[in-house]
């Protein structure tokens, strides 16, 4: 359930009163994008890293912020928002769009944004019992591309893939590009454990350039294990000793089985803990600076 009051442009908007324009280019047209964080212990997890992508999804596509709606304002305008909602444990969203009228021709570039929040319950990433069920879904393709690596607004491949698991008794599906290649599932990206080292696959194949997937990297060199970005196939998901997910949110999901094969998840685990370590150890670093 979301929560009773709105970020919009950095206001606080009730929730009765908060009305969107039929005109809306979000709307109308999917002109926008948007950002998912998590918010633990009343923190925004690796906010720097949310910013980076947003700042440079804003130029990808050609959206005009005005000067003050900088990482700080809109920093300040979630920790309003939290505070308003009494909320220290919550998923956030962040909806960008472009302002104003016209066809797909805009008649303004300026960039205007909604926030809202989502209760959660657990302050820390953590891994679950049982392991997903995946499927693989090949009805469309993901094109690569210089916008494949932000989260657009109306992204069909998504929600078909989503549509497709959901009634073939799958807890997610493999996401593929035109040349075949397995890049990631419908929310999160993919990693391969294969003889002991960590396989993603590379942003040029067209999959999600995920925070937490830089997340997980960082953890895995960290500990020591080899990281490679690596095309990946069927055949490498089937020889794999793990396979799991990574977003934003849920931070790791391991995959339990994909066809006939069935998988461990230790070192899914290793990571996740690594990743919370990590965590803690800016949330104390900028406590110390403060």
């Amino acid at each position: 359930m979301a929560s009773n009051s709105f970020l919009h442009n950095g206001t606080l908007v009730d929730e009765a009163s908060f009305t969107a324009s039929w005109s809306n280019r979000a709307m109308r047209l999917g002109d926008g994008f948007f950002e998912t964080i998590r918010i633990m212990e009343g923190r925004p997890h690796a906010w720097d890293a949310h910013w980076a992508r947003i700042d440079a999804c804003t130029r990808a596509l050609q959206l005009e912020r005005p000067p003050h709606m900088d990482s700080d304002f809109i920093l300040r305008s979630i920790y309003r928002l939290l505070e308003s909602e009494s909320r220290s444990n919550a998923r956030m969203r962040l909806t960008f769009y472009r302002q104003g009228d016209g066809a797909y021709l805009p008649e303004s570039n300026r960039l205007a944004f909604i926030g809202e929040l989502f209760p959660l319950e657990h302050n820390r990433f953590e891994v679950k019992s049982e392991g997903l069920n995946l499927g693989l879904y090949r009805d469309m393709f993901k094109q690569a591309g210089p916008l494949a690596p932000y989260k657009l607004l109306g992204n069909h491949v998504y929600i078909q893939a989503a549509i497709w698991a959901s009634r073939h008794h799958y807890d997610d599906a493999l996401v593929c590009n035109e040349d075949g290649q397995l890049i990631e599932a419908t929310s999160s990206n993919l990693f391969v454990i294969s003889e002991g080292d960590l396989l993603t696959p590379p942003l040029s194949s067209g999959c999600v350039g995920g925070v937490m997937r830089m997340k997980v990297i960082n953890a895995a060199l960290r500990r020591g294990i080899p990281v490679y970005e690596a095309k990946l196939s069927e055949e490498d998901l089937l020889r794999a000793s793990e396979v799991f997910l990574s977003n934003a949110i849920q931070g790791l999901a391991w995959v339990g089985s994909f066809g006939r094969k069935r998988y461990y998840h230790k070192m899914s685990d290793a990571l996740i803990e690594e990743v919370n370590r990590m965590h803690l150890e800016t949330a104390l670093e900028k406590a110390d600076f403060s």
